[in-house]
């Protein structure tokens, strides 16, 4: 398998870390019974329950701008050493952004953000169709 199919797969694979931590945030809020009914009447989330939540959505965000940028990196046979660590940075960053807004911390977690936003970037600047291999 090339490297950007390894890295697309190891980020799907930390997408369920992201859902996990979601799943054991919101057990340690509210009763098992509760979260296996319609969910219409919890309580508010607390902070760290939402920001579980905000992770995940941003992950969600994160994923429908990686997952067909490397798609069509491999597809059109446009894979060079500049997707590959772009594929990495994306996938490193991912994996420091989710601890960071569990726990709240604000300024390291934009700097993730930001670098993983700048994995797309390298991706991107490759599948352009005058840039690239």
């Amino acid at each position: 398998m090339i490297p950007e199919l390894s890295w697309l797969s190891a980020t799907a694979a930390l997408f369920f870390v992201y859902i996990f931590g979601e799943i054991v945030t919101g057990i340690r809020q509210y009763k098992l019974g509760d979260l296996l009914g319609a969910r219409d009447n919890l309580a508010p989330y607390s902070p760290g329950l939402g920001r579980a939540k905000r992770a995940t959505a941003n992950m969600i965000e994160a994923m429908c701008l990686f997952v067909p940028l490397v798609l069509v990196a491999v597809l059109s046979d446009r894979t060079n050493q500049w997707t590959e660590l772009g594929c990495m940075i994306f996938f490193f960053a991912r994996l420091a952004f989710a601890p960071l807004y569990w726990f709240g911390v604000p300024v390291v977690r934009t700097l993730a953000y930001m670098a993983g936003a700048a994995g797309l970037v390298m991706i991107f600047l490759q599948v352009l169709p005058f840039t690239g291999a």
